[in-house]
């Protein structure tokens, strides 16, 4: 079997079964065969019927005479095969007993030689290891696949010559596999070189994860030992400052218990003196009276300074410095830790939503205590619903009765917290944070969201998306139409951050050390909002 190297085509694949040769301007029936034009004429001539044209090779007749034309696709490889050095095309046959249309050509193999061997299916050989033959057949011809059509992009045999691949630009699968080959070696290049440059990235990566993880174990070792020397230090210096104030404390009690004791001893020597005093006074005899009298006188004249003795009065210790000195040890911790979360403020700016989903993420519960009576909890207590018609709450203080909002049971006043809302089932909405204090009943500003200072709020009404806290909104410019917004509040840097489609939409500030609780207002009939779980 010959074949060429240049168009990927064996020979038998060109030749007509009739005279087992060659195509000579080759034409093909209706039913896709293709045979030489003479040979064609002299099968329909030696029928007995002369009226009856039939195909030699499918056997399906046709009551009229095909009007044949030239297949030139098919004549034109014929030509490039008798181009291919060394192949003659004169003694070019059919080998028998090997089917050649399912043979394919491999380097090395002799295909003319081969001969059926008993017991072995040359039909079922694959002459290529793990190629399956089958699967390179046409699927609507069941010929080899030997032809590509560049205007369809589309592989195709030689019977698909013939119908819709008509005057298209037709070249040998190996022409166009050498041709394609190309085009993806010059990109080998260009993709060996990202692939370095990856494999650089990631190596660097690696090397900074292990050096991280080996220096920030390093250092929480140490911080650990710091701390311990901190706690005693403080715990010794407290200690110090207590010390010093109870020993002033002792100090001043002693001093004022010996000044007690004075007076009492005073005062006891003045109740003696009175009770002499009382005494001579009540002596009616003029004899004794007058014996005692110069007694009664050194006594009185040994108490007559206590009259003009001034005690000064105790002062309260004055433990302000103590306190001022342990003040400054606890503002030197404050700054000391604001100076510590200040390098973690920069890395926020460097997180994406995946990152706070799993660092911060949350996922708040509806209040069921405090939904409108126009809104529906799911029993989740994940999503709510407005319904048309009132949904039957007992009474509560905290439930709203005009607004149409819920808030959630969860309530923040330190660290952070990301939660993300489903919108996607609602037109209108408003979802933000409020303070638990805000109204409640009515429908004054003071109970809806963002239009009292209690309360901030992200709002879509008519596709439009604005924000408002104390009655003051912004239009924001918001590409698309997001399914979800995230949310990240920070009680400590007080800041309220709202996300949509991985953008900052919007940052509040205000003061979040106070308890503030995720809250959610649905305004169109039907629609839900959804709290997002992670």
């Amino acid at each position: 079997m010959a074949s060429s190297s240049m168009t990927g085509v064996c020979a038998d694949e060109l030749q007509c079964i009739v005279c087992l040769e060659l195509y000579e301007e080759p034409i093909t029936l209706p039913c896709g065969h293709s045979f030489c034009k003479v040979c064609i004429e002299q099968h329909w001539e030696s029928r007995e019927e002369a009226t009856v044209c039939d195909c030699p090779n499918c056997r399906k007749v046709f009551p009229i005479k095909p009007e044949c034309q030239k297949n030139v696709a098919l004549a034109k490889l014929v030509e490039q095969m008798k181009l291919v050095p060394g192949v003659n095309v004169e003694k070019i046959k059919l080998v028998p007993g090997v089917n050649a249309e399912k043979t394919k050509l491999v380097p090395g193999v002799n295909v003319e030689k081969m001969k059926l061997v008993p017991g072995v299916n040359v039909e079922k050989m694959k002459l290529v290891p793990g190629v399956n033959v089958e699967e390179r057949r046409c699927t609507e011809h069941g010929k080899p696949i030997l032809l590509y059509c560049k205007d369809d992009e589309s592989l195709m045999c030689v019977m698909c010559l013939v119908g819709q691949h008509t005057n298209h630009k037709v070249v040998p699968v190996e022409l166009v596999h050498d041709e394609f080959k190309g085009v993806l070696n010059a990109k080998c290049p260009e993709l060996s070189k990202s692939k370095q440059h990856l494999e650089s990235q990631l190596h660097q990566l690696k090397r900074q994860v292990e050096q991280t993880q080996h220096s920030g174990k390093g250092t929480v070792d140490r911080m650990e030992e710091k701390r311990l020397a901190l706690y005693q230090y403080v715990d010794k210096s407290v200690d110090l400052m207590k010390s010093g104030v109870i020993k002033r404390q002792n100090e001043k009690i002693f001093l004022l218990q010996k000044q007690m004791d004075k007076v009492k001893e005073q005062l006891n020597s003045l109740h003696e003196t009175i009770s002499t005093l009382k005494a001579a006074l009540q002596d009616l005899e003029t004899i004794s009276f007058l014996q005692g009298y110069k007694d009664v006188i050194k006594r009185l004249e040994s108490v007559s300074h206590f009259k003009s003795l001034k005690m000064a009065q105790p002062t309260v210790l004055d433990f302000s410095k103590e306190e001022k000195n342990l003040g400054s040890l606890i503002e030197l911790h404050e700054n000391f830790l604001k100076n510590i979360r200040k390098p973690v403020e920069l890395q926020m700016s460097e997180l994406d939503q995946s990152s706070l989903r799993r660092l911060y993420g949350r996922t708040p519960s509806v209040d069921p205590n405090s939904a409108h009576p126009l809104i529906k909890i799911s029993r989740d207590l994940r999503t709510a619903t407005r319904t048309e018609t009132d949904n039957r709450y007992p009474e509560h203080p905290d439930r709203f009765d005009r607004c149409v909002q819920v808030l959630s049971s969860d309530c923040f006043s330190s660290g952070r917290h990301y939660w993300e809302v489903d919108v996607r089932s609602s037109s209108s909405w408003g979802i933000g944070i409020c303070l638990n204090s805000m109204g409640r009943k009515g429908e004054g500003k003071e109970c809806r969201l963002g239009e009292n200072p209690e309360s901030w709020c992200l709002q879509k009404y008519q596709n439009k998306y604005y924000t408002w806290h104390n009655c003051q909104g912004t239009l924001l410019s918001v590409p698309g139409d997001p399914e979800r917004f995230g949310f990240l509040l920070d009680c400590e840097e007080g800041e309220f951050t709202c996300f949509g489609d991985s953008r900052v939409l919007h940052v509040f500030r205000g003061n979040f050390l106070v308890p503030v609780k995720p809250a959610i207002g649905v305004y169109g009939d039907g629609d839900s909002v959804r709290f997002c779980s992670f």
